[in-house]
């Protein structure tokens, strides 16, 4: 019996602790769009119904703390073209120390201009009830 409770803890405890975290983009300039979400404990952020004009110079996705870019995470290959309603999913190895250190604002970053063309706040998904 204490075996079964313990497992059953152990099973909550992982279990748990995993949330999803969603947000949608305000576009800045380039026409950015487009939802987000991920699983915290996953290793992927999807973003569906891309858009992105494709006319900024060494622009990335990166993950913020509140928008500061000083220590951005970019967790994209450089987006060198135009997207229309795409999904991408991006691979994030580190995403649950990321997102408990504080990292939940997805931007479309020209390194260039060191500037945001668009950014996702993101906040926990609510579930339907």
């Amino acid at each position: 019996m204490k075996k079964l409770l313990l497992l059953g803890i152990l099973m909550f405890s992982v279990i748990g602790f995993s949330e999803t975290l969603t947000g949608t983009f305000v576009s800045k300039i380039h026409q950015i769009s487009g939802e987000i979400s991920m699983e915290t404990t996953g290793k992927e952020v999807t973003i569906k119904n891309f858009t992105y004009d494709g006319n900024g110079k060494n622009v990335y996705i990166v993950l913020t703390k509140d928008g500061d870019f000083k220590n951005m995470k970019v967790i994209s290959k450089e987006l060198k073209k135009g997207y229309v309603n795409e999904t991408l999913t991006l691979k994030v190895n580190d995403l649950k120390k990321l997102t408990d250190e504080g990292y939940t604002t997805v931007s479309v970053y020209t390194k260039t201009g060191k500037s945001s063309f668009g950014d996702a706040s993101l906040v926990e998904a609510e579930v339907a009830k």
